[in-house]
């Protein structure tokens, strides 16, 4: 079984200003994720994400999971690692995030 590797937010945040090697799974749910987020995140809920992997992820990717303040993340990392998932925990969540966040507006007709 692979080791639940993790990082720290700010360690991360220079890792993001400096590289393009991954991808950012934000697992928080999709209101939480509208009102703010990572400009290059991606909204995966957490429960979506751990029962259907296979449909959003590959095993040749690395990816950095991040929730609000890091409980859903280190979940749902230590479930995809054992699955042999190239993951990271951002550890601090998107409430200690030092950068600029966005936010969605989803329209309901």
């Amino acid at each position: 079984m692979k080791e639940l590797k993790e990082i720290s937010v700010l360690d991360f945040y220079k890792y993001y200003q400096t590289k393009n090697d991954f991808r950012i799974i934000d697992v928080r749910d999709p209101m939480e994720y509208d009102s703010f987020h990572i400009h290059s995140s991606i909204n995966i809920p957490a429960s979506l994400l751990v029962d259907k992997h296979n449909l959003f992820i590959n095993k040749y990717q690395k990816y950095f999971i991040i929730c609000g303040n890091g409980t859903r993340s280190k979940t749902v990392s230590l479930a995809l690692t054992s699955l042999g998932y190239y993951i990271y925990n951002v550890v601090g969540g998107i409430e200690k995030w030092p950068g600029l966040l966005v936010s969605s507006k989803r329209f309901k007709f």
